[in-house]
């Protein structure tokens, strides 16, 4: 045996300080715009699946007054305005710095678009009103999670899931890309999980950090829906008896193996293989605050490697947050008039929703060259949080956590706003949704994979 397996230990990432909880439903009213997919039929939401939620995780350090806020929400996403319309009452209120707020949508395809421009459409005069629900609601959850912090220990463990599909395929009758399932390229498994437990050893939260587009139910879907994530919640919540947060990971490039479908039971199919896999590796983590050392020799038929449980010396209490702005070339994009013209001789209803989508994009850029992408970084003891506004490729996830190797990094996308995707360079040779839609400049994504990287290292 290699002697140096003696001094061996295995153990979580960890952190230890006061974290807290609260959450609230947030479900749309039936009857709200919700067209949000251009093969849909229906322009409004006619019932509930499941209960569209929000949920608040407050952590606060033992040694210092540092905090870090994380809000989830079920929803497709923000538009800019909106998010910071939110944030900006979260930070006014509760004396925050920008960096220590992330506001992170789950990405759900069956929510609405929650578009105030929309608001001339059948249900849009619901919108409005939804949204401006939003920031008090949220303040109260921070409120909320405050006043229920208790001392905790958040410990990660890295498992697996085979959920989720490369979704850059084609068409092959008429060689068109499609987003759909390619089998001939390896999706990323990777699945994160938090565990947050008391100072009994309790199970009182659990984080997923899975990254696979939402999008079990598509255009002939009518109803409100958390999609995946809802049934994955109640599975975990159910087992472990504490609340259970969905973080959406870099999934630009990522499908569920049933997708686009009518029926319900797709989405909780879904859920149901995140669920057990997510509690799969639950059972597999060691208790908090303790780790597995290599102890001895024991001798048998063959020389056995003894390991036993100790306590650690020390949990982590650090927290730190950074985040920066990072300026992106952008690629050619159509004039406004341009978009404007084709809308107005457009025919075909999906041909009218790609193009209304365009143009929010031409209007959010202006006449920039170069785009704004914000970045936050987060330390949490030994573990790092790392979000964007747009949608990496699963690719952004798995460099990072190919160089923090020795850590876990949990990645979201969409959080703080919303921007656009960062495919790889190579999807841009090919005919690919998201390298055709985003704004973004081929090598964006790699440029922005050392830009985090060198954030990470400076809150090490």
């Amino acid at each position: 045996m290699n002697t140096a397996s003696a001094t061996m230990s295995l153990s979580h990432p960890e952190f230890h300080g006061r974290i807290g909880f609260a959450r609230s439903t947030i479900t749309p009213p039936p009857g709200i715009y919700s067209r949000l997919w251009g093969s849909a039929t229906h322009d409004v939401a006619e019932g509930v699946h499941r209960p569209m939620l929000a949920t608040c995780l407050v952590l606060r350090s033992d040694s210092t007054s540092d905090e870090l806020v994380l809000i989830t929400l079920d929803a497709i996403a923000l538009w800019q305005e909106e998010a910071d319309r939110i944030r900006d009452a979260i930070l006014e209120r509760f004396d925050l710095l920008p960096q220590q707020l992330m506001l992170h949508p789950s990405h759900t395809h069956s929510s609405p678009a929650l578009a105030r421009r929309h608001a001339d459409r059948p249900g849009g005069h619901l919108i409005a009103p939804y949204l401006d629900s939003l920031p008090h609601t949220c303040c109260e959850l921070v409120a909320a999670a405050r006043a229920s912090a208790f001392p905790g220990v958040l410990g990660w463990a890295y498992g697996k899931c085979g959920l989720a599909y490369n979704r850059d395929s084609v068409d092959a009758p008429s060689g068109r890309g499609v987003c759909g399932i390619n089998k001939d390229r390896t999706a990323d498994d990777t699945l994160l999980v938090g565990r947050i437990s008391d100072t009994y050893g309790q199970v009182r939260g659990v984080l997923v950090n899975y990254a696979c587009h939402p999008v079990s139910l598509g255009g002939a879907n009518k109803l409100l829906s958390p999609d995946y994530v809802g049934p994955m919640r109640d599975i975990i919540e159910r087992e472990t008896a504490g609340i259970c947060l969905f973080l959406h990971g870099a999934s630009g490039d990522l499908t569920p193996r049933r997708s686009y479908e009518a029926s319900p039971e797709a989405a909780e199919q879904n859920g149901r293989e995140l669920g057990f896999a997510a509690l799969a590796t639950l059972s597999g983590m060691l208790p908090p605050s303790r780790r597995l050392d290599y102890q001895r020799i024991e001798e048998s038929g063959t020389p056995l490697g003894i390991w036993g449980h100790a306590e650690k010396s020390e949990v982590s209490s650090v927290l730190g947050a950074e985040c920066v702005q990072l300026r992106l070339p952008l690629k050619d994009y159509p004039p406004r008039d341009t978009i404007l013209a084709r809308i107005k001789a457009c025919k075909e209803r999906y041909e009218l929703e790609r193009l209304e989508r365009m143009l929010a994009i031409r209007d959010r850029l202006g006449d920039q060259t170069v785009g704004t992408f914000p970045v936050t970084v987060w330390r949490m003891g030994d573990a790092y949080m790392v979000s964007t506004t747009g949608e990496p490729y699963s690719r952004y996830q798995v460099a990072l956590r190919e160089q923090f190797s020795g850590s876990t990094v949990a990645v979201l996308n969409l959080t703080n706003g919303a921007t656009n995707y960062l495919p790889e360079a190579a999807a841009y040779e090919q005919d690919n949704y998201p390298a055709r839609v985003t704004e973004y400049a081929a090598g964006c994504l790699e440029g922005v994979i050392k830009e985090t990287s060198a954030a990470l290292h400076r809150l090490e």
